[in-house]
């Protein structure tokens, strides 16, 4: 069982006691699937009268990934959808062991079964389409985008629970054991590892994804070290160890962990630590610029002067780049904070993960709109243009017009 609290999991539960029931608004869709006429484009070709809602997130249609279950007792699903806009598909797993791709009406393309839960979204290749899945078995499975056929699978060292990366030639994954792996995106060999030695008691649930700019990777471990490794050869650019900045207290345990994926910028990084708080870190050789020691922060995102965090101890954060003044803040009361989206009209999108998916103006923090799904969301939105999708905790599907 997977416990709901970020602060007190360890990586052992896989579940979560949630309950509710499944409300969208003021209308009760229960355990339907809703579609409309397939009249949306990607970028916001809307017919706005076949919306469920009258205003902000309105749902357009859902659907059911997993077994409905007549419990309390619902399972946590972390797997953000992929999109692909080119060939009008979005990919989302479960984490009952099953891959899908529908069009944007919801129409089912294909299902694939990898035999292992799916706790992240997949890799797209932008050309060619290919699909790069990585399961909770740590295995990396290559499909073919109109099919879903395999043309290769291969097992990392541990599992995987976050999106694999994509160059011309290689797939890169980072594993729950704390190895980044770098696969041939031909035939899937495994063309080198780079594995951090990690010794902690007690770790968070969860792990920072990988970061690709300009041929290195960014990445966060279980010890509070964040690195930038070469893609060539897994070699170490730099190694910056927020552990060090970590005030002990001997009265509750120190939770580690650098589990915010990094974030680029111009020359800067931007990265976390659990306990140590917020960095911003020279790109070239990972000095720290500054540290605001904002405690609990899981995830980030930027947009312009905006730095926008999701902290377990304080909700959403929103400081300003330049300055580091804190602009706003919105304490959340129904679980922690997923990871925020910022969409292209300023909106940001976080989900409750025993509560509802917010949508907040970037500015001012004021909410402008919610979806409650009756389980919370534990997965990130994905967003393209003016349309949107999240799986909920139960396995809904839902897709949302902005």
């Amino acid at each position: 069982m997977r416990a709901g609290s970020a602060v007190s999991a360890v990586r052992t539960s896989r579940s979560v006691a949630l309950l509710g029931t499944l409300l969208f608004g003021t209308i009760s869709l229960g355990g339907c699937s809703v579609h409309g006429p397939n009249t949306y484009g990607w970028f916001g070709d809307t017919n706005n009268s076949t919306l469920a809602g009258t205003s902000g997130l309105r749902i357009r249609w859902t659907e059911q990934l997993t077994e409905e279950l007549d419990s309390s007792y619902q399972p946590v699903e972390h797997a953000a959808a992929a999109l692909d806009p080119r060939r009008d598909r979005i990919y989302v797993g479960s984490s009952g062991g099953d891959f899908y791709a529908f069009d944007s009406g919801g129409q089912r393309k294909f299902h694939y079964n990898p035999r292992s839960g799916i706790e992240a979204a997949p890799a797209i290749d932008p050309q060619w389409g290919d699909i790069y899945l990585a399961s909770e078995d740590g295995v990396v499975h290559a499909l073919r985008s109109r099919t879903g056929e395999v043309r290769w699978k291969e097992s990392a060292p541990g599992p995987v629970r976050q999106s694999p990366v994509l160059t011309e030639d290689a797939v890169f994954a980072i594993t729950e054991s704390d190895e980044v792996v770098a696969f041939a995106r031909e035939d899937g060999e495994i063309l080198w590892t780079h594995r951090r030695d990690v010794d902690v008691e007690l770790a968070i649930v969860g792990h920072s994804g990988l970061t690709l700019h300009e041929g290195v990777l960014y990445a966060g471990f279980t010890d509070g070290m964040v690195a930038a490794l070469r893609v060539a050869d897994g070699g170490v650019v730099w190694e910056r160890p927020t552990q060090l900045d970590i005030e002990e207290n001997n009265d509750a345990h120190t939770f580690y962990d650098a589990d915010a994926t990094p974030v680029v910028v111009d020359d800067i990084v931007y990265c976390a630590s659990f306990a140590a708080g917020v960095y911003a870190l020279d790109r070239s050789n990972g000095t720290v610029l500054w540290r605001e020691p904002i405690k609990g922060v899981n995830g980030l995102t930027t947009a312009g002067r905006f730095l926008v965090l999701a902290s377990a101890d304080e909700g959403v954060i929103t400081l300003d780049r330049n300055t580091r003044e804190r602009l706003w803040g919105r304490p959340l009361t129904r679980g922690a904070p997923g990871q925020p989206v910022i969409t292209g009209n300023g909106t940001v999108l976080v989900a409750e993960s025993t509560g509802s998916l917010l949508a907040l103006d970037l500015r001012s923090g004021r909410e402008l709109s919610r979806i409650d799904s009756g389980h919370g969301f534990a997965a990130a939105p994905a967003v393209a243009g003016e349309l949107g999708w999240i799986l909920s905790n139960g396995g809904t599907l839902m897709a949302f017009h902005l």
